[in-house]
């Protein structure tokens, strides 16, 4: 697993599982920290081995817009390369931003 710190308030980690790419995330994901982590995700994505793009939002405490935006722009990149992007264990105020802006229905939900 490796770990990058996208900004003093976001971690992330990352593990390959074969054709999966789990990326563990931590923090708060606002203006300051989701270009970073725009960075990270399309370069996963741009990956070979990289099908499935699994983020594990179980420690994520907060997102705003801007966290918001680099979901679904994240989510178009992998629809063009034929990959899929699942959120996992969203709780919380995230889950909460997420349904009523009614974005979640675009995501696959995964089990961790």
């Amino acid at each position: 697993m490796n770990a990058i710190s996208t900004a003093s308030e976001l971690d992330t980690a990352c593990e390959d599982r074969g054709s999966e790419c789990l990326v563990r995330l931590s923090g708060r994901i606002s203006i300051d920290s989701s270009p970073a982590l725009r960075v990270l995700l399309f370069r996963r994505l741009q990956s070979p081995s990289c099908q499935t793009l699994t983020l594990d939002m179980s420690q994520v405490a907060y997102i705003d817009t801007s966290g918001l935006a680099v979901l679904v722009e994240t989510l178009r990149a992998a629809r063009t390369r034929g990959k899929a992007v699942r959120v996992a264990e969203l709780t919380g105020r995230p889950r909460y931003l997420l349904e009523t802006s009614r974005l979640m229905n675009l995501f696959d939900e995964a089990a961790l």
